[in-house]
């Protein structure tokens, strides 16, 4: 399952790429163009400034902005910084305990599952996940498209 703080953190630094490269935004912006609470953007600015991805400036013309090329993050990078990788069930863990897990022909399934969106996070960057948007604005993304994307 993918937890609303790694797809809080993906929101923030697609947001920062689009409004942010060049000045300072403030993050009480990103937080309402996102949808996010306010009060949880801090934890995640100082989960995206420990990382250098972002910088933060205090001041009047202060705010935060990021300083990462989009095309060297990863949705992968951003699960490690989240810390809650996306599971597909329990069982696909090494350290879950199940009897049937041996024969079981449903974790096989599971296994291999959680194998391809491994794959996918680690082969999808950021930057990608802009040409989506992009693309999802400009109302050009088809379901053809899907097969072509990055980590498909």
């Amino acid at each position: 399952m993918v937890t609303n703080k790694l797809e809080y953190l993906l929101l923030t630094l697609m947001d920062l790429a689009i409004n942010g490269t060049d000045e300072y935004v403030v993050s009480k912006d990103v937080a309402e163009r996102q949808g996010i609470s306010p009060k949880y953007m801090p934890q995640l600015m100082a989960l995206l400034t420990k990382t250098g991805w972002v910088d933060s400036a205090r001041g009047c013309k202060g705010g935060v902005k990021l300083v990462a090329d989009p095309r060297e993050i990863t949705v992968s990078d951003v699960v490690e910084v989240a810390g809650e990788p996306p599971t597909i069930k329990p069982c696909v863990l090494p350290e879950y305990h199940c009897e049937r897990k041996q024969v079981c022909p449903l974790n096989l399934l599971w296994v291999k599952a959680q194998m391809s969106v491994d794959h996918i996070a680690e082969n999808t960057t950021l930057a990608d996940l802009l040409e989506i948007k992009s693309r999802l604005e400009m109302n050009t993304l088809e379901e053809k498209d899907l097969k072509s994307m990055p980590g498909a």
